[in-house]
């Protein structure tokens, strides 16, 4: 059943709250909304929540290529209210950082545990140092990595202010804060309309895999949020997240990797860079997103699998009577198609992603709609066996994904 968000003073009317949902629902949303409901417990929280399970939000739609429509996006985020806008990466659920109610109500629209921090997105460097909540002096490779990458696919993790306007949940209470400015016209603009700085995860169902189109969104988070800010499909360009860089040790650290390989980063800064691994967080609050929780996933299970293995993996979970789909690139979903097609017609559904091995670029960007297809079939399968690719370049971002969606990275189950 859908929420609407936070809480209500105990006698508000389903009248009032209809009226609520009106053109200017964020602002009279952000009006009605119980202080005192983050001191409460838990069980006080679902009670209060409770009250107000009377149908959807009116999520709202605009065009993200309209100055109007994003005015009015960004004039929603800073009434309290929460919007879908599309990045470079994936689509972004975006919400004030600086106040507490609107950072939980991003937590709760996703299912997202509230131990997994949040990025935030700004419009420029120079409006990261006037907000101010980022420490000075920025660690040494911070502004020529910001220089280079900027407006981009990467993540730098800083010093956090203290006593800085950042809510605490947006960093799970560490004395670090994840940061990037996004390389998208439209979030650059709502972002510059807006004037605050937006916490913003992935616009999708925890767990589910991210949004690379506003339907991704729609299906996963109508009724739960208050705006979907759109754009053409081809905007999206990178397809899968931003690389999140760690600056807070001596050492550099890639924390996730994504649109900015490995081998770029370290031609910039001239030495190479480590890279955190699974084991090193299994308990307790991670440094950033994507680094303790299961994500990704399609709700078949996913098997990884090799190139070359790929015919023989078919055949032998049809044998064993299972429905399977297929996640490979185009050029091996057309050889596995001529030689599968008498023998399995009805029990497999080939989903292609990318052109081919030597594309993938390609491959990242049709990454999160392809693990999303299996979902929408009518007829669903048992098993998604998928393509494994190299590690180089992007390669790593597309690989960290698939093994996610497989839970081979020994991440939490998102319910947990």
């Amino acid at each position: 059943m859908n929420h609407f968000r936070g809480g209500v003073k105990r006698n508000t009317s389903i009248k009032h709250l209809s009226q609520s949902l009106s053109s200017d629902h964020c602002s009279k949303r952000a009006n009605v909304i119980c202080d005192e409901i983050l001191s409460c417990s838990l069980v006080v929280v679902v009670v209060v929540v409770g009250v107000v399970e009377v149908g959807l939000m009116d999520t709202i739609r605009w065009n993200g290529e309209n100055e109007e429509d994003v005015r009015s996006a960004a004039a929603c985020l800073r009434a309290g209210g929460l919007v879908a806008f599309p990045t470079e990466t994936v689509f972004g659920l975006g919400g004030d950082a600086t106040r507490d109610l609107s950072v939980a109500a991003i937590f709760h629209a996703k299912g997202r545990p509230s131990d997994n921090p949040l990025i935030v997105h700004v419009a420029s460097s120079r409006a990261l140092l006037e907000l101010g909540f980022v420490k000075q002096p920025w660690p040494r490779d911070a502004a020529r990595l910001m220089e280079t990458f900027w407006p981009g696919p990467l993540t730098l993790v800083l010093p956090l202010q203290p006593g800085g306007p950042i809510s605490r949940r947006v960093t799970a209470g560490l004395d670090s804060v994840a940061v990037r400015v996004p390389k998208h016209p439209v979030a650059l603009a709502l972002l510059a309309a807006a004037a605050i700085p937006i916490a913003a995860p992935s616009a999708n169902s925890s767990g589910r895999p991210s949004p690379t189109r506003s339907h991704h969104v729609w299906s996963d988070l109508h009724g739960k949020i208050d705006g979907i800010l759109g754009a053409p499909v081809a905007s999206v360009s990178v397809g899968v997240e931003s690389t999140i860089l760690d600056l807070t040790s001596d050492e550099p650290t890639i924390l996730r990797p994504g649109g900015v390989s490995r081998e770029a980063l370290e031609k910039v800064l001239g030495s190479n860079i480590r890279s955190w691994t699974p084991s090193h967080v299994t308990t307790g609050v991670p440094k950033a997103p994507g680094m303790k929780y299961r994500h990704y996933a399609p709700s078949a299970s996913v098997r990884l699998v090799a190139n070359e293995d790929l015919e023989r993996e078919v055949r032998r979970e049809v044998g064993s009577g299972s429905r399977v789909g297929v996640l490979a690139t185009e050029i091996d979903i057309n050889r596995l198609r001529s030689k599968l097609e008498f023998e399995t017609a009805g029990h497999v559904v080939l989903v292609p992603c990318g052109k081919s091995e030597r594309s993938m670029e390609t491959v990242a960007q049709d990454l999160f709609d392809a693990l999303r297809s299996f979902d929408e079939l009518a007829d669903p399968v048992d098993v998604v066996i998928a393509q494994e690719f190299s590690d180089a370049g992007i390669g790593a971002a597309v690989m960290n994904r698939l093994r996610k969606a497989a839970g081979k990275e020994g991440d939490t189950n998102p319910e947990m």
